[in-house]
């Protein structure tokens, strides 16, 4: 067939279709050789390629599909395309007749493809395909492509392998557990058979870290993990929950006395020293049993943890508990208290209590740190650490999480101008789709300043937060939101963690200020932190203050802001604000910003006694400014000790409650 179209006239030189005509030109000198055309755009085309007949046999193959495969242009052609595929891929179902007519089904398999080079290796490729026709319609052969995706492929594998592997031990972890669980319990109905879990707990791993430091723990857990590994039958299953948790998933258990077996088989494993460096470490573990096929997999898996729950519950070691079937008293209230809390939002039971943040030059006024409490109907008054875990099984975190944002920024707007409300943020909440525009919503919805409100995060959610965690703090703090990092020095590294995230404030843990008077060596550690903090340019801020001498020595080692008992205890928020006739102040006011009606209410002891929470704490209305507490008053000497006894007293009624927030990151 001519493409040159000679009975159409060619325009003359000069004249406007002049460079129409020589492309057309061009064309005919091009299409003179079919030869040349066919070189260029098959033979030297860089994507491997092959011309293929109607039953699937090579006729003409290009370099590039001869590279890819390892095999040359006459071990390929006359040879069927099959050649190529993997031998471990399942073989090519028939299929339905295509409407370009009979064709070999291999070629019309367009997508990727698992394929095998000469030396066994293995690749991937996309393929496609497009059928020629003669010029009556009818199919004449096949243009088959096929572009080399393996890189993409197994970066892509990687990712899924990641997100399915313990980084540290190798093994899955739980979000690989949860899969192979459910796929276990489905064949074990099928077969008649059960599902064994044991879930073991490392009796006193603690004590490592603590004597040996978190290198030697890490060296610990993989030695662990691998004598668990090599342990198992090859159907069963090893994973790290977290922490020193692990949980073997053994399939295919006939009775309890088979992983009874199981169980004391991985106890005599771990009874060999562990060789950390040139220490010998001798464990235990705890262990919980559960067996079943037609149950729910997070019932089972339940079961185990109540289990090992029981065997830990005497503090004894090596002790193995099996799951009886009967709840016992306390599980049957916590399962009472899960129910109860997907209530407490819409009964409107959440509380916020406010705790004061000072300076500690002449004790003015900073802030608060917005702190959950949860008013029972029957119960009375919660801290967090009695609902905080009920919420995590309830997937309830970030619903309490948006109600404490949402509240403090209600009721900071309604303070003075320049107190700063902060507000503890949990890992997983920080890290979910949209964070950052519920904090955009709660500032514009309650009018607060963006630069009034201060979100708290811990180390380990600095060092270790994801991308999208990553993205939702430059939002927000592009904003104008700034972020506080909580328990500094206690986590994994101080350093990493101040460089991932863009901190504005540190907090020193309130267990390193306990001791900053008495022990030398505590008093230069958080010495450094301070000096660490100032010196990057950070506000610093040290928790647990309970008396002046503490107070004293963070001032002169410049520390500059503090919030403690010595301050005042969590409270909520004030009814109609008291007089100067009410109350006898004592401490400074600050100055130009603080009313007499906006500071602390009542000498620290008397509030302290008002605050026991015997009885549950009235509702609270409408916010009509910052919270009253007790007095800025610091105490020294034997009246310091009494007020920590009277302190620790009060937080014993309160059922845990303390100025040490970590578990209110809802």
């Amino acid at each position: 067939m001519n493409l040159s179209a000679p009975d159409v006239p060619r325009p003359r030189a000069g004249t406007p279709g002049a460079a129409t005509g020589s492309r057309l030109r061009a064309i005919d000198t091009l299409l003179a050789d079919r030869g040349q055309l066919f070189r260029a755009l098959f033979l030297a085309a860089p994507i491997p390629k092959a011309l293929v007949d109607l039953d699937g046999h090579l006729l003409v193959v290009n370099e590039a599909l001869c590279s890819m495969t390892g095999r040359t242009a006459e071990e390929l052609v006359g040879r069927h395309v099959d050649l190529l595929a993997h031998p471990d891929e399942a073989p090519v179902p028939d299929l339905p007749p295509a409407p370009e007519g009979p064709l070999d089904p291999w070629l019309r398999l367009d997508g990727e493809r698992r394929l095998r080079r000469t030396d066994n290796s293995e690749l991937w490729a996309m393929q496609s395909h497009e059928v020629i026709h003669t010029s009556t319609g009818a199919p004449q052969f096949v243009v088959l492509s096929l572009v080399d995706v393996t890189d993409r492929r197994r970066a892509e594998e990687d990712l899924v392998r990641r997100a399915y592997t313990d980084p540290l031990t190798g093994l899955p972890n739980r979000r690989a557990l949860g899969e192979r669980l459910n796929h276990a319990l489905a064949l074990s109905r099928r077969r008649g058979l059960q599902v064994g879990l044991v879930h073991l707990d490392l009796d006193r791993f603690q004590a490592v870290n603590d004597v040996l430091g978190h290198e030697a723990g890490d060296q610990l857990l993989t030695q662990v993990a691998d004598r668990l590994r090599w342990s198992t039958r090859m159907e069963d299953t090893a994973v790290r929950l977290g922490a020193d948790e692990f949980l073997i998933l053994a399939e295919d258990v006939e009775d309890l006395d088979g992983l009874r077996a199981l169980a004391d088989r991985l106890l005599s494993v771990l009874d060999d020293p562990f060789l950390i460096g040139d220490r010998e470490i001798v464990l235990s573990a705890s262990v919980g049993l559960t067996l079943g096929n037609d149950v729910a997999p997070d019932d089972l898996l339940r079961q185990a943890h109540n289990a090992l729950a029981r065997a830990k519950a005497d503090g004894s070691r090596a002790r193995i508990e099996v799951h009886d079937g009967v709840l016992s008293d306390s599980e049957v209230d916590q399962l009472q208290l899960e129910t109860d809390l997907r209530h407490a939002l819409d009964s409107d039971e959440l509380r916020l209590f406010y705790q004061p943040i000072v300076a500690l030059a002449d004790e003015t006024l900073l802030g608060y740190e917005a702190l959950i409490r949860w008013q029972h109907p029957t119960r009375g008054l919660l801290p967090p650490a009695a609902f905080m875990a009920a919420a995590e099984d309830n997937r309830l975190t970030s619903k309490l999480g948006a109600w404490v944002l949402r509240r403090a920024c209600v009721d900071a707007a309604t303070w003075p101008a320049g107190l700063r409300v902060h507000v503890n943020i949990s890992a997983r909440h920080l890290a979910e789709p949209g964070f950052a525009e519920l904090v955009t919503d709660a500032l514009a919805e309650s009018g607060l300043p963006p630069e009034r409100l201060e979100l708290e995060i811990t180390e380990s959610t600095a060092l270790f937060a994801a991308e999208a965690t990553l993205q939702a703090v430059s939002e927000v703090t592009d904003a104008g939101v700034t972020l506080a990092l909580d328990d500094f020095g206690t986590g994994y590294s101080a350093i990493t963690a101040l460089h991932r995230l863009p901190i504005h404030t540190v907090k020193i843990d309130r267990t390193f200020v306990a001791d900053v008077v008495t022990e030398p060596s505590t008093a230069a550690l958080v010495q450094g932190l301070v000096q660490l903090g100032l010196g990057m340019g950070l506000q610093v801020i040290a928790e647990g203050i309970e008396d002046l001498d503490q107070a004293d020595w963070l001032r002169e080692h410049g520390c500059e802001m503090a919030q403690g008992y010595a301050f005042g205890r969590p409270a909520p928020l004030p009814g109609p604000a008291p007089t100067t006739e009410d109350v006898e102040l004592a401490g400074t006011m600050p100055p130009g910003t603080v009313t007499v009606e906006d500071v602390l209410a009542a000498e620290h002891a008397l509030v302290v006694e008002e605050m026991e929470y015997a009885d549950p704490a009235p509702d609270v209305g409408p916010p009509s400014g910052p919270p009253s507490g007790p007095a800025l008053r610091l105490v020294r000497g034997p009246e310091a000790e009494a007020t920590r006894a009277e302190a620790t007293r009060a937080e014993d009624d309160a059922a845990g409650e303390d100025d040490d927030e970590d578990d209110d990151r809802a």
